[in-house]
């Protein structure tokens, strides 16, 4: 890793902008940014706002491509010990004397280097990652960007975002280390949430903000359950009542590789084909919240088939285009617990069970296995419903929201029920997990599962 230029001095030679950086309440700065580094923007203030939310005892931070050093020096004032990095020198020397001219060089290391840069890693102590993610599209060949502060927001075909993801699974970071990073999500970039999802990383959106044709979020990533593996059985009797027996005060998961006697819908059996997922979740009341159960399972399933790429039928089953069932959602809970139990059960393969076709994840993801699904499933659960200390929670109106979205893609290829011998337009969701439907302009409300009939036959995507 180079050292890059004297800490203390700017090139004056090359013209140099003196800008005020401040978070709402916080102590504003005066920085001096010269025109090869990436000066404090909109963006820059969305990601600041987001780290200001946390609430944590302050350890040590790193951020990858620390420009003017504005975020590195936010985090400082706020007691954070920063590693900060660039791979262009002015960058370097700009946040070192930035932080100096701010009072907190103490508190704010600066290196050359970042990702992709050979020798250069993931310091191991961090317990706090940051990159306004560089979101431009990758130019066509031939085509160059001069300026290295426009070169710095230039994205790399398949992202920077998966670049990053791909050097924390080989480093030996911490369990518990959060990663917030700053993504262009409409129109979308390289840089995405998917590939931390299948890597068994929850996700949250902490602040948006809309710029013109543009929005940015700033989404923070963490490992769930601290990064504790599930209790894997050898089998059992039902993963539900295994969970009965872990601690009620602790975000818990038992995964069975084989299961006699689950349980379904109703009391129903869920009869677990060898290589499906069979879990159960267990959820403390304080995670959960005081939400729906029923609404609780229809957000699960929204989750789990957008993760999957499949499709979610009200109120809980994981379908196939065809309407073939490949998998389900139940929740369990009591007046005298402290805890949710989300059990969730997917066929690996498609099959013909008696006189009934099942579907199974290999239609969509044929190169994972067992615990590679379990790993997404378990992201997406976490997504949801794991509280984490400076991670705001998912509100009754998102998941009412994540809810009616996972229905209108169904809907929206075609799907329709019959109440009777009458069809009814499915037209919302109610907060307590009920349909809201509309027939001949009256719009009431539902939940009577067994009595709706759904006519399913969607195109192939």
């Amino acid at each position: 890793m180079r050292e890059g230029s004297d800490p203390s001095e700017l090139d004056l030679s090359r013209p140099v902008e003196r800008v005020l950086f401040r978070v709402e309440d916080s102590q504003e700065w005066e920085l001096l940014v010269p025109r090869t580094v990436y000066p404090p923007r909109e963006d820059t203030l969305l990601l600041a706002q987001a780290l200001g939310t946390f609430r944590t005892k302050p350890g040590v931070a790193v951020e990858i491509g620390c420009g003017s050093g504005a975020i590195s020096i936010f985090l400082a004032s706020l007691g954070w010990t920063v590693e900060a990095y660039d791979v262009n020198p002015m960058a370097v020397s700009t946040t070192r004397g930035n932080a100096q001219s701010a009072g907190l060089s103490e508190l704010i290391s600066v290196g050359e280097g970042g990702l992709g840069e050979q020798g250069w890693d993931i310091p191991e102590e961090a317990s706090l990652l940051v990159w306004n993610l560089p979101y431009l599209d990758p130019v066509e060949e031939g085509e160059m960007l001069e300026p290295i502060e426009d070169a710095s927001m230039l994205d790399i075909v398949g992202g920077w975002s998966d670049v990053l993801l791909e050097k924390i699974l080989h480093s030996k970071t911490l369990d518990e280390c959060l990663v917030v990073l700053l993504h262009r999500t409409d129109p979308p970039s390289q840089s995405r949430s998917d590939s931390w999802l299948k890597a068994g990383w929850a996700h949250r959106t902490l602040k948006t903000l809309r710029i013109g044709e543009e929005r940015l979020e700033a989404i923070c990533y963490w490992k769930p359950a601290g990064g504790n593996d599930p209790l894997v059985l050898e089998e059992c009797d039902s993963t539900m009542d295994e969970a009965r027996r872990m601690d009620e005060s602790l975000w818990g998961r038992v995964l069975s590789l084989n299961q006699e006697t689950g349980r379904g819908r109703r009391g129903s059996n869920w009869e677990t084909i060898e290589g499906g997922l069979a879990c159960t979740w267990s959820i403390p009341f304080a995670e959960s919240g005081l939400l729906n159960p029923g609404l609780l399972q229809t957000s699960i399933g929204a989750a789990i088939s957008s993760a999957l790429g499949c499709y979610c039928k009200w109120p809980n089953d994981l379908i196939n285009p065809h309407g073939v069932k490949l998998g389900g959602v139940l929740i369990e809970s009591s007046t005298s617990e402290s805890v949710l139990r989300v059990g969730v059960g997917i066929n690996r393969d498609s099959a013909l069970l008696g006189n009934t076709e099942i579907a199974g994840w290999l239609e969509y993801l044929p190169e994972m296995e067992l615990m590679d699904v379990f790993s997404l499933v378990d992201a997406s659960m976490a997504s949801l419903l794991e509280s984490k200390q400076n991670i705001p929670e998912v509100s009754e109106s998102d998941i009412v929201e994540i809810s009616w979205n996972g229905l209108a893609n169904i809907l929206s290829q075609g799907a329709r029920i019959r109440l009777g011998d009458t069809l009814h337009r499915i037209v919302g969701m109610h907060t307590n997990g009920r349909l809201e439907i509309e027939e001949s302009g009256y719009v009431g409300i539902t939940d009577e599962v067994g009595r709706l009939e759904w006519e399913i036959s969607l195109a192939e995507s």
